[in-house]
């Protein structure tokens, strides 16, 4: 808006000073020379002193007055001769000098003196006209940065004076020196419904610090000042920041009607509404906490996953068998579960572990195998080596990684192959997990290094290195 305002203002000067620029010279143009131009600003300046001559000849009168683009035709200036036509039968004196007329009397002889200097000197009153404006921008900008600067610091200075008050009268209902229905009436006198974003986060930092009785009565608190409200139309508001604080609010200060509001926000087109919806729901949904992995649309982030898992691990509460999502056609949904079968060792849920070492994700295969050998699922050998060759490198690396966990001397020659390979990454993986095998894998290693055609030194002295 502001780059707008300034571009009228430039295109209104240039207009202003081409077309007094013109003026300045149309009597020459029309007269043939410098006297014609004279003798019409002449006419101009006297143009408001009464007429006392008489209108005989008035033809030759208005001569003086009006241009006849007809008898003054320029046949080199075509487009001079154009504009001239817009003029025709109009006031030369209306032409030049535009509303003067309008113009006070004392201010009349000063706003044609300063026309008369535009027609002479166009191009430096452009500049200082430029100038002008420029230095004009400049002060309202600061002006407006002043006056914000000084409304954010008087906003600042009040808000910190109504949190100490918050706080003390919040301590005093915790205290019990006063009751919640005497809370809701001194906060009240406090302009309450002015502050009430700075009210909630006051009541959501305490709720946050006490526990019990005391945190019940900051739920009563909040719930008799009807906060709930407020907070619950913040979660349908066009900033994705109050969505995000709406929810907060709603875990944390009123969970048991939460749960509809923050269910229509887990597939939510927005990164951070959707990954926050996604890490209260077990908040306010204790009895079924994961039954929004059902619901889930889009993407679930690496993020949430690790604040639910937090929580959990927090709150102790207790897990469902993950083995329902497994067969989800959400890949992050599959990946999560995975992941909690691995970290919470469900073990009975090992055959659809297994079933996932086929799946066409290659990430999800990649979690599989990690939770073969976290697991030490042993059935899982046989799939292991069936599917390496035709795996990525990734997954080739996760498998030869998982078989210090599940393999023993049988699978020491599937490893030597894999020593013997071209690739570096899987050779010094594999020498890692032959020393990981016990004794037979470390001789085994040994034997491998004093062949002719393998030079494991590097590789083993990496291994033994207490650095790594």
């Amino acid at each position: 808006m502001k780059l707008k305002i300034e571009l009228i203002f430039f295109l209104f000067a240039m207009l202003f000073f081409s077309g007094s620029a013109f003026a300045s010279n149309s009597p020459a143009i029309l007269n043939g020379n410098e006297t014609g131009a004279k003798d019409s600003v002449q006419a101009i300046r006297h143009s408001t002193q009464p007429k006392t001559q008489s209108y005989r000849s008035g033809r030759e009168e208005e001569s003086i007055y009006y241009i006849d683009i007809k008898e003054k035709r320029d046949d080199d200036n075509f487009i001079t001769r154009k504009i001239l036509s817009r003029y025709t039968n109009k006031s030369l004196r209306s032409v030049l000098y535009g509303w003067s007329i309008h113009f006070p009397k004392p201010l009349n002889e000063f706003y044609i003196l300063v026309i008369e200097k535009a027609f002479r000197f166009p191009v430096v009153f452009f500049f200082l006209f430029i100038i002008i404006a420029l230095a004009g921008n400049i002060l309202v900008v600061i002006g407006i940065l002043f006056l914000t600067n000084r409304i954010m610091n008087y906003r600042a200075r009040k808000a910190k004076d109504l949190r100490l008050i918050y706080e003390k009268i919040l301590m005093d209902l915790m205290l019990q020196v006063i009751d919640t229905k005497q809370a809701v009436s001194i906060l009240s006198k406090h302009r309450f419904r002015k502050n009430y974003n700075l009210l909630i986060d006051v009541l959501m930092d305490f709720q946050k610090s006490f526990r019990g009785d005391s945190d019940r009565q900051i739920i009563e608190l909040y719930h008799e000042m009807n906060l709930g409200q407020i907070s619950y139309n913040k979660t349908f508001a066009i900033s994705f920041y109050q969505q995000v604080k709406g929810i907060r609010e709603l875990t944390n200060m009123h969970p048991y009607h939460a749960t509809e509001i923050i269910a229509s926000h887990l597939n939510d087109p927005n990164d951070i509404v959707r990954t926050e919806a996604q890490i209260c729901y077990p908040h306010v949904n204790k009895e079924a906490p994961f039954e929004f992995l059902s619901i889930l649309e889009k993407p679930f982030s690496r993020w949430a996953q690790l604040n639910i898992y937090y929580f959990i691990k927090i709150h102790e509460i207790s897990v469902p068998s993950f083995d329902k999502w497994l067969r989800s056609s959400h890949p992050n949904v599959v990946s999560f579960c995975i992941l909690m079968i691995a970290l919470f060792q469900q073990q009975e849920n090992s055959s659809e572990v297994i079933r996932l070492l086929y799946n066409p994700q290659e990430t999800i295969r990649r979690q599989a195998i990690k939770t073969c050998g976290v697991l030490q699922l042993f059935e899982s050998k046989d799939v292991l080596k069936e599917i390496f060759p035709n795996e990525t490198l990734k997954n080739q690396l996760e498998i030869t990684s998982s078989f210090q966990y599940i393999g023993d001397e049988t699978d020491i020659p599937f490893l030597e192959i894999i020593v013997r390979s071209e690739n570096i990454p899987l050779r010094l993986e594999a020498c890692h997990t032959l020393n990981n095998l016990g004794k037979e894998g470390r001789h085994h290693l040994e034997d491998l290094n004093q062949s002719m055609n393998l030079v494991l030194s590097p590789f083993i002295a990496h291994i033994k290195d207490p650095r790594n």
